[in-house]
Protein backbone atom coordinates (compact mmCIF):
# COMPACT_ATOMS: atom_id res chain seq x y z
CA UNK A 1 0.00 0.00 0.00
CA UNK A 2 1.12 3.53 -1.04
CA UNK A 3 0.71 7.16 0.40
CA UNK A 4 -0.70 8.55 -2.95
CA UNK A 5 -1.67 11.66 -1.59
CA UNK A 6 -1.54 14.25 1.42
CA UNK A 7 -3.02 17.56 3.04
CA UNK A 8 -1.08 19.49 3.50
CA UNK A 9 1.47 18.08 0.98
CA UNK A 10 5.16 17.32 1.41
CA UNK A 11 7.31 20.29 1.74
CA UNK A 12 4.79 22.78 1.74
CA UNK A 13 4.49 25.83 3.88
CA UNK A 14 1.86 27.91 5.59
CA UNK A 15 -0.83 25.21 7.01
CA UNK A 16 -3.21 26.22 9.44
CA UNK A 17 -2.21 25.39 13.01
CA UNK A 18 -5.98 24.14 13.28
CA UNK A 19 -5.44 21.88 10.32
CA UNK A 20 -6.44 17.84 10.29
CA UNK A 21 -4.14 16.03 8.39
CA UNK A 22 -5.30 13.67 5.80
CA UNK A 23 -3.61 11.04 4.57
CA UNK A 24 -5.00 9.77 0.83
CA UNK A 25 -3.64 5.65 0.55
CA UNK A 26 -4.08 3.39 -2.82
CA UNK A 27 -6.13 0.84 -0.73
CA UNK A 28 -8.54 0.44 2.25
CA UNK A 29 -6.61 1.19 5.02
CA UNK A 30 -7.12 -1.29 8.12
CA UNK A 31 -8.66 0.79 11.10
CA UNK A 32 -6.77 -1.66 13.71
CA UNK A 33 -3.38 -0.96 12.34
CA UNK A 34 -3.73 2.97 12.66
CA UNK A 35 -2.28 4.52 15.88
CA UNK A 36 0.83 5.19 17.41
CA UNK A 37 2.57 2.28 16.12
CA UNK A 38 2.18 3.86 12.39
CA UNK A 39 1.56 7.04 12.14
CA UNK A 40 3.57 9.53 14.33
CA UNK A 41 3.18 13.22 14.21
CA UNK A 42 6.58 15.00 15.52
CA UNK A 43 8.50 18.54 15.53
CA UNK A 44 12.41 17.98 16.11
CA UNK A 45 12.88 15.41 18.01
CA UNK A 46 9.08 15.62 19.90
CA UNK A 47 6.02 14.03 19.32
CA UNK A 48 2.44 15.89 18.97
CA UNK A 49 -0.43 13.91 20.09
CA UNK A 50 -3.01 13.12 18.15
CA UNK A 51 -6.07 11.36 17.34
CA UNK A 52 -6.85 9.19 14.45
CA UNK A 53 -9.74 8.50 12.34
CA UNK A 54 -10.12 6.10 9.03
CA UNK A 55 -12.00 7.50 6.11
CA UNK A 56 -12.43 3.65 4.56
CA UNK A 57 -14.75 5.77 1.35
CA UNK A 58 -11.67 8.04 0.81
CA UNK A 59 -8.94 5.50 1.66
CA UNK A 60 -7.81 8.21 3.99
CA UNK A 61 -6.77 7.69 7.29
CA UNK A 62 -6.84 11.73 9.42
CA UNK A 63 -5.06 12.78 12.37
CA UNK A 64 -6.01 15.42 14.55
CA UNK A 65 -3.25 17.24 16.56
CA UNK A 66 -4.40 17.66 20.30
CA UNK A 67 -4.67 21.80 20.67
CA UNK A 68 -2.98 24.28 18.45
CA UNK A 69 0.11 23.46 16.71
CA UNK A 70 2.85 26.46 16.68
CA UNK A 71 3.11 28.50 14.40
CA UNK A 72 6.20 28.90 11.77
CA UNK A 73 7.08 25.98 12.55
CA UNK A 74 8.13 22.31 10.79
CA UNK A 75 5.90 19.01 11.50
CA UNK A 76 7.11 15.61 9.95
CA UNK A 77 4.19 13.12 9.84
CA UNK A 78 5.96 9.85 9.81
CA UNK A 79 4.05 6.70 8.14
CA UNK A 80 5.39 2.92 8.70
CA UNK A 81 5.21 -0.06 7.89
CA UNK A 82 2.91 -1.54 10.45
CA UNK A 83 0.03 0.34 8.93
CA UNK A 84 -1.41 -1.99 6.27
CA UNK A 85 -4.68 -2.75 4.44
CA UNK A 86 -7.66 -4.73 4.85
CA UNK A 87 -6.19 -7.05 2.49
CA UNK A 88 -3.33 -7.22 4.94
CA UNK A 89 -0.61 -5.63 2.70
CA UNK A 90 1.65 -3.39 4.79
CA UNK A 91 2.57 0.54 3.45
CA UNK A 92 5.52 1.55 2.21
CA UNK A 93 7.28 4.03 5.03
CA UNK A 94 7.52 7.92 4.15
CA UNK A 95 7.57 11.11 5.71
CA UNK A 96 6.02 13.96 4.88
CA UNK A 97 7.61 17.19 6.04
CA UNK A 98 5.56 20.73 6.24
CA UNK A 99 5.65 24.05 7.82
CA UNK A 100 3.00 25.74 9.41
CA UNK A 101 1.83 29.54 8.94
CA UNK A 102 1.18 32.06 11.22
CA UNK A 103 -2.23 31.10 13.28
CA UNK A 104 -5.78 28.44 12.77
CA UNK A 105 -8.34 29.25 9.95
CA UNK A 106 -11.74 29.37 10.68
CA UNK A 107 -13.67 26.00 9.83
CA UNK A 108 -16.49 25.08 10.92
CA UNK A 109 -17.77 21.93 11.17
CA UNK A 110 -20.50 20.46 8.49
CA UNK A 111 -23.81 19.40 9.40
CA UNK A 112 -24.23 16.17 10.29
CA UNK A 113 -26.50 13.98 8.20
CA UNK A 114 -29.72 12.56 10.23
CA UNK A 115 -31.36 8.80 9.35
CA UNK A 116 -33.71 11.22 7.24
CA UNK A 117 -31.31 12.30 4.55
CA UNK A 118 -29.82 8.54 5.29
CA UNK A 119 -33.52 6.60 4.20
CA UNK A 120 -33.85 7.81 0.62
CA UNK A 121 -30.53 6.14 -0.42
CA UNK A 122 -31.50 2.70 1.41
CA UNK A 123 -34.64 2.95 -0.07
CA UNK A 124 -33.96 3.86 -3.78
CA UNK A 125 -30.27 1.65 -3.51
CA UNK A 126 -31.13 -1.22 -1.33
CA UNK A 127 -34.99 -2.25 -1.78
CA UNK A 128 -35.05 -3.80 -4.59
CA UNK A 129 -37.32 -6.59 -3.09
CA UNK A 130 -34.67 -7.76 -0.61
CA UNK A 131 -34.25 -5.43 1.70
CA UNK A 132 -37.63 -3.50 1.69
CA UNK A 133 -40.42 -3.83 -1.38
CA UNK A 134 -40.48 -1.78 -4.20
CA UNK A 135 -42.07 0.79 -2.74
CA UNK A 136 -40.09 1.25 0.41
CA UNK A 137 -42.57 -0.79 2.62
CA UNK A 138 -41.61 -3.46 5.16
CA UNK A 139 -40.98 -6.95 3.95
CA UNK A 140 -42.04 -9.99 6.44
CA UNK A 141 -38.81 -11.87 6.16
CA UNK A 142 -36.12 -8.87 4.41
CA UNK A 143 -32.87 -11.20 3.14
CA UNK A 144 -30.27 -11.74 5.81
CA UNK A 145 -32.66 -10.18 8.68
CA UNK A 146 -31.84 -6.74 7.58
CA UNK A 147 -34.97 -4.93 7.18
CA UNK A 148 -34.55 -1.31 5.61
CA UNK A 149 -38.05 0.12 5.18
CA UNK A 150 -38.13 3.61 6.92
CA UNK A 151 -40.00 2.29 10.04
CA UNK A 152 -37.76 -0.22 10.84
CA UNK A 153 -34.23 0.33 9.34
CA UNK A 154 -32.74 2.31 12.25
CA UNK A 155 -33.50 -0.48 15.02
CA UNK A 156 -31.95 -2.92 12.37
CA UNK A 157 -28.79 -1.59 12.17
CA UNK A 158 -27.48 -0.23 15.17
CA UNK A 159 -25.55 -2.10 17.51
CA UNK A 160 -26.42 -5.13 15.84
CA UNK A 161 -23.96 -7.38 14.64
CA UNK A 162 -23.33 -8.45 11.34
CA UNK A 163 -24.77 -11.94 10.15
CA UNK A 164 -21.66 -12.41 8.00
CA UNK A 165 -19.27 -11.43 10.34
CA UNK A 166 -20.46 -11.06 14.05
CA UNK A 167 -16.98 -9.45 15.51
CA UNK A 168 -18.46 -6.26 13.14
CA UNK A 169 -21.63 -4.03 13.74
CA UNK A 170 -23.68 -3.56 11.03
CA UNK A 171 -23.30 0.42 12.14
CA UNK A 172 -20.96 1.09 15.22
CA UNK A 173 -22.29 4.91 16.05
CA UNK A 174 -19.28 7.21 15.65
CA UNK A 175 -17.35 4.24 13.80
CA UNK A 176 -18.07 4.09 10.05
CA UNK A 177 -14.59 2.35 9.37
CA UNK A 178 -15.81 -0.02 11.65
CA UNK A 179 -19.54 -0.51 10.68
CA UNK A 180 -20.17 -3.27 8.19
CA UNK A 181 -23.05 -1.66 6.15
CA UNK A 182 -19.90 0.87 4.55
CA UNK A 183 -17.76 -2.26 4.24
CA UNK A 184 -19.88 -4.02 2.60
CA UNK A 185 -21.06 -1.28 -0.03
CA UNK A 186 -17.55 -0.58 -1.06
CA UNK A 187 -16.14 -1.77 -3.92
CA UNK A 188 -12.66 -3.32 -4.09
CA UNK A 189 -12.15 -1.82 -7.40
CA UNK A 190 -14.03 0.44 -9.20
CA UNK A 191 -17.47 -1.22 -10.43
CA UNK A 192 -15.97 -4.28 -8.75
CA UNK A 193 -16.39 -6.65 -6.38
CA UNK A 194 -16.65 -6.74 -2.30
CA UNK A 195 -13.40 -5.51 -0.05
CA UNK A 196 -11.60 -8.00 1.68
CA UNK A 197 -13.28 -8.84 5.43
CA UNK A 198 -16.47 -9.23 3.83
CA UNK A 199 -18.64 -11.83 2.99
CA UNK A 200 -21.02 -12.53 -0.40
CA UNK A 201 -21.19 -10.23 -2.83
CA UNK A 202 -20.95 -6.45 -2.85
CA UNK A 203 -23.98 -4.59 -2.24
CA UNK A 204 -25.92 -3.64 -3.68
CA UNK A 205 -26.04 -5.37 -6.86
CA UNK A 206 -25.39 -3.51 -10.11
CA UNK A 207 -23.68 0.21 -10.05
CA UNK A 208 -21.69 0.85 -6.16
CA UNK A 209 -22.93 3.99 -4.59
CA UNK A 210 -21.77 7.17 -5.88
CA UNK A 211 -19.45 9.00 -3.63
CA UNK A 212 -22.09 11.60 -2.69
CA UNK A 213 -24.20 8.63 -1.69
CA UNK A 214 -21.42 7.28 0.28
CA UNK A 215 -20.15 10.71 1.88
CA UNK A 216 -23.75 10.86 3.21
CA UNK A 217 -23.47 7.14 4.63
CA UNK A 218 -20.26 7.77 6.27
CA UNK A 219 -21.23 10.92 7.79
CA UNK A 220 -24.34 9.62 9.01
CA UNK A 221 -22.64 7.26 11.03
CA UNK A 222 -19.72 8.67 12.06
CA UNK A 223 -21.73 11.35 13.29
CA UNK A 224 -23.30 9.52 16.18
CA UNK A 225 -26.28 7.45 13.61
CA UNK A 226 -29.07 10.48 14.87
CA UNK A 227 -32.09 9.47 14.43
Amino acid sequence: MLVTESSPSAESAGAPTNLVIGIELSDYPDPDSVGLSSLVLTTGVFRVPETYHVDLANKAVLMTPVGFLDGDLGYTVTILDSLSSLADCSTKPAQIAFQTGDGPVDNPPAAVPTFSDLQPILESRCAGGCHADNSGGCLPSPMSDLSLCAAEARQALIDVPSMEVSSLLRVAPGDSARSYLLRKVLPATTGGGPIPGTLGQREPPGDPLTSDELATLTAWIDGGALP
